[in-house]
This record gives structure tokens, sequence and C-alpha cells, in this order.
């Protein structure tokens, strides 16, 4: 019976077989006729059931071959599927489908000029709908790609409901891409009715300011005001249309107040010269075509004459001000402005007394270190996967809302806090506090200082009081030059720092900035900060001249409160205008060997496991530490 049974099975399955190959071959001789020499059936009769399915399973073919990576197969077969259906009514829709597949498998073989050329054609006939704005934002990026923004920039215009799928911004950057020439005969042939005209009719205008044209700059800009224009363009315009002299006339004026005589002068000589280096990169590189002037005016190291300087500048037309240094004088120049739209950003005010419009500061100590330890805070929780944190905390240094900050983001986001200790820093020695938190056996201790003299205070005394088998996360002091010159390995291996500005790692923002200030002066920079913040001053303004497009202080704050992020040499800048402070992105890094490398979680989990797994280094050395077995958590 089984026999037979088994007898059955196998015949049954060889019958389904001969059935489902017949099928297949019934269904790619069908698909073969499609394809004949003499061309596609002419379809008398309007498609059949048949057609359709066997359209749509070629379709599928190709597709198949696309999605295994056979680039060249599902580019080749989809162009001959094109070939064959894009006459027959009918099979326009799967035609279509195949012609978008061809541009994408070119796209991936790196070819995006015959990829574009699919995107084009398919453009001349789809309808309305998805697939447009799809082959649009890819026929886009493939003419960019090649060189050929204007036809880019054509083809948005030609289909402006697409705007937003190929992207406002990115619109504009290929727009910012064009001469006056070819500016001249897009906006010829399309009226600023749209948002997408409007773009184009605005870059024109801010072009012809640059040319001294600023009669038609304005005509431009009053007619972008008669459609509907997108707010950025809204803005720009209205600022040309405004304007009563020609914009282009005249060298964009940046100002500066500095003490170059007094009590104050050598600081104020070296931040003069991270300004000028800065204004040297952007005359090489003029990415506006605006001609850039400074005028410095001396402070005489005398905070009460930040307001008559401030006025002094105004009636100058500088679109900028650089300075002053003190957080008094800071808010004194703020308020002394006679336009609040005039940007005035100081490179070492260490508080924000009062945030005002269009005043910003690189040196807000609180808020920057407050931004690192939230940022230390969230990399523990969520990258390491650790909850047993403890803080160690120095009094009197002005990190109080550092620490805040930690705690409350270590809690809110589900960790343990053990205990939160505090030392004063003028001691010599913090044996109680440390072993306090030792006792508790963290995974890991926050232990932030001011400066680098204060690392070098506290590190080595954590491992001595027996914090040498938790991980330990510090400032952006901990990878002070001044600190990582002089700490043992011991003191600094595998600790995770938070860092805005690398200063000890080759090839960073910094090291081009030493290198171009020591050619420039011929003299050694020697680790200061100083010029670096006043030339990042100076790059934040000169990025907004280059954001707005404009030489207008009002062009230049409604540019800044974007809240844009520039790469400056102190790191990735971003102004925060309800703060009135210049914020930056921290970097975490663990430190191995002296220099700040990218934070590896398994190195580091290891680390912690090797050192909770062997003998207390304080210990007999036949005797084996306390049992504190650490597992990793999951990754």
């Amino acid at each position: 019976m089984r026999r037979r049974r088994r007898r059955f099975d196998a015949r049954w399955f060889a019958a389904r077989r001969r059935a489902t190959l017949g099928c297949l071959a019934t269904l790619f001789v069908a698909a073969g006729c499609l394809f004949r020499s003499d061309g596609p059936i002419t379809d008398a009769t309007g498609a059949s059931a048949i057609d359709l399915e066997v359209a749509a399973a070629a379709l599928r073919l190709s597709e198949a071959d696309y999605e295994r990576g056979d680039f060249a197969s599902a580019g080749a077969r989809a162009d001959s599927l094109n070939a064959a259906w894009e006459s027959r009514e009918t099979l326009r829709a799967l035609a279509d489908r195949a012609l978008i597949l061809a541009g994408r498998a070119l796209e991936a073989q790196r070819l995006p000029g015959a990829a574009a050329d699919r995107y084009g054609r398919l453009l001349d006939r789809v309808p309305e709908g998805p697939l447009l704005e799809e082959t649009v934002e890819r026929l886009v990026r493939t003419l960019s790609e090649t060189g050929r923004e204007g036809e880019a920039v054509a083809a948005v215009l030609a289909h402006p409901g697409t705007l937003q799928a190929v992207g406002p911004d990115a619109f504009r950057q290929l727009a910012s891409a064009l001469d006056v020439a070819q500016l001249r005969a897009l906006a010829s042939e399309n009226l600023p009715a749209t948002a997408a005209a409007a773009v184009v009719h605005v870059q024109l205008a801010r072009l012809l300011i640059v040319a001294g044209e600023g009669e038609e700059a304005r005509r431009l800009a009053a007619g972008v005001l008669q459609g509907s224009p997108a707010e950025a363009e809204r803005s720009a315009a209205e600022l040309i249309a405004a304007a009563e002299t020609d914009l282009g006339s005249a060298p964009a004026r940046i100002g500066a107040i500095l003490p170059l005589t007094g009590d104050l002068a050598g600081v104020g000589e070296l931040l003069r010269e991270g300004i000028e280096v800065a204004v040297d990169r952007y005359r090489r590189a003029r990415p506006t075509g605006f001609e850039v002037e400074l005028v410095l005016l001396d402070d005489a190291s005398d905070p009460d004459n930040a307001a008559g300087l401030v006025r002094s500048l105004e009636s100058r037309d500088v679109i900028a001000i650089i300075g002053p240094l003190r957080s008094e004088s800071f808010a004194t120049a703020s308020r002394a402005r006679r336009n609040p739209r005039l940007p005035i950003i100081s490179p070492t005010a260490t508080e924000v007394l009062r945030p005002s419009p269009g005043a910003y500061t690189l040196s807000d100590a609180a808020t920057l270190e407050a931004d690192v330890a939230e940022e230390l805070a969230r990399w523990i929780l969520e990258e390491l996967g650790l909850r047993r944190v403890a803080v160690l905390e120095p009094v009197g240094v002005g990190l109080a809302e550092a620490v805040g900050t930690f705690t409350r983001a270590i809690l809110e986001g589900g960790g343990e806090l053990l205990a939160r200790q505090r030392y004063d820093p003028s001691l010599t020695t913090f044996q109680e506090p440390i072993e306090a938190l030792a006792a508790l056996e963290p995974d890991v201790v926050f232990a932030p200082s001011a400066s680098a003299s204060g690392v070098l205070s506290v590190a080595p005394q954590l491992f001595y009081y027996g914090l040498y088998n938790a991980i330990i996360v510090g400032s952006a002091a901990w990878a002070e030059p001044a600190a990582l010159r002089r700490l043992e390995e011991f003191a600094t291996d595998h600790r995770v720092v938070g860092l805005t500005t690398d200063r000890v790692s080759a090839g960073t923002a910094w090291q081009q900035f030493v290198a171009d200030y020591e050619m420039k002066y011929r003299k050694s920079l020697r680790n200061n900060m100083m010029p670096a913040l006043a030339h990042d001053a100076a790059t934040l303004a000169l990025a907004a001249l280059e954001g707005g497009r404009l030489p207008i202080p009002a062009a230049l704050a409604a540019y800044l409160e974007t809240e844009p992020e520039v790469e400056g040499v102190t790191g990735r800048l971003r102004p925060d205008a309800g703060r009135s402070s210049v914020r930056r992105a921290t970097e975490v890094r663990m430190l191995v060997g002296g220099v700040p490398v990218e934070a590896d979680r398994g190195a580091l989990l290891s680390w912690l496991a090797g050192v909770r797994g062997a003998p207390s280094p304080f210990a007999p050395r036949d005797t084996v530490a306390t049992d504190t077995t650490f597992r990793m958590p999951s990754p």
C-alpha cells in the first residue's frame, strides 16, 4: 500500500511539474511575440487579458533582475520592453514603469547621463501623479550630477507642482549654480507666479545686485511679490524692493570692536589676526561675489566705549559687527544698535546677560558645557547601554548647570543616579568623595572639569582612590592639549570625552587653521583659542552674507535665525537666536594613548569587563579583588 502511495505521489508531482513548465513556456512564447522583429502586435480590438498578463510578467522579470543586483540585464530588458510597448496605448502605463526602471538601473551602474536621458523621455509623456514627481526628482538629481543644472531647473519650472518632491532647498541650490545669462533666459520664459519661478527671479535679482544693476533687481523683486513665493523668496524680495540704494555698488563692510590699545591690547591683536585669517579665506573663495571690507575700531580696553563705537559702525553701513569682548560690553553694544537687525557676534563674551535679537556669543560657557553634558548622558544610556551612573562635581568653577543637565538627562532616560559627590578643586586631595563613589561600584562616573589644570589634579586621584574599574566620562577639558601632554596613560586611557573642538588629532579644522595662521603671521599659535574664536565669529558673519545673498543687515539676521550649521575651527557652529548663543555639535570620543579617537562601544565595554575581572592594582599579589563581575549590556 505504501509503495503504491509513493508511486502515486511521484506521478502526481511529475504531472504538476510538467503542467507548470508548460504554462511558463506558453507565457514566454507569448512574451516573445511582443518583441518580434516586425514590431509589436497591433492592438486592433483592445488589449486582451493575456496581453496585459504577459506584459506584466515580463516587467516582473526585469524588476527581479534589478532586485538581484543584475542592473545591466534589468536595464537592457526594461529598455526593450519600453520600445515594444510605448506606442500601444493599452500598455503605456507598463511602458512608463519599464522606462523608469531602465533609468534606475543605469543610475545603479553609475551612468547618470544615460539615466537622465531615460527620465527626460519619460517626462515628455507621463501624466500628473506620483510617477511624474518621481521622474522629475530623479531627472533633477542625475542632471545635477552631470553639470546640467540649467536643464534641471527648467524641468522643475515646466512642472512646478513637483517642487516639493525635489525639495525647495535643493532647488534653490541648483538655481544658485546658474549665471546671469542662464537665469535671464529662464526668467523670461517663466513669470514669477509659482514658488519655483520665484526662486529663479530672486536669484537673478541677487546676481544683478552684485553686478550693480539695482534698478532691474528691484523690478524683478516687485514682480515676485505679486505672485505666490515661499517665505524665503518673499523676505528676500521685500528687502530688495525696499532698498533705496544700489546694493551692489559698495563692498560689504564688516565691523569689529577690539581692544587694540590699553590693558587688553595683546588680546585684541590676537582677535584681529583671527578675523583676518577668516576674511582671507573668504576672499579666496568669494562664494557670493561680494567684495568684503573690514572696519576695525579700537575701544581702548574700555567697555564704556562700546555704545559709541556701535553707532559709529552703523553710520559706515556695516552689515555685521564682531565684538566686543566682555559680557557687559556685549550687552551694551546689543542695546546701542539703532538697527536691531544688525547682527553682532562676540567671540569671547562668557555670559548672556539678556538675550537680544541678532546678538550672539561664541563663548556662553554655561550653554556650551550643558550641551556637552546632555549629549554625554544620552550616549551613555543609548550607545553604551549602561545605567549605574555617579557624578563627581567640582564646586565653584561654573559647572553646576552642566552637572544639573547631565543628572536630569540620566534620570529622564531611565538611568540610575547612584550618588552626586562634590569636592573643592582648590584642595590638593579628593580622597573622601572619590572613595565614597568607588564603594558604590558605578559603571560610569561623570567627572567634568573646567580647565586642563583641574583635569591634571583629579585624573590621577580617580585611579589611586578606587575608581580604576569604572568608565570615567569628562568634559572637553579632559582633551585639552595641556592636560593630555602631562597625564600618563593610566589616568587617561578609555576615558570618554565630549568634544566640540579637537585640538590634538591630525587633519582637523583646527590643524588647518594653525597652519594658515602660522604661515600668515610667522609665529606660533601655541594652542591659543582667542584667534580661533575670532575667526569663527567672522566665519559666521561671512556665512550669513553667503546664505542671505544680500549685503543688508536684515538679510544676514534672517539667515542666522534659520539656525544654520556652519563649519568652524572651534566646532560645527549653530546660532541659537533664542539664547543669543552660538552652540556647537558635540563629538563623543575616547582617549587612547593620550589621543581622542572615535568612541568604540565594544572596546569600552571589553575594557570595563577586563578591569572588573582583574585583581585590584592595590591588593597584595596573592589576593584577588572583591568580585565585581560586569556583564556587558545587550547591543
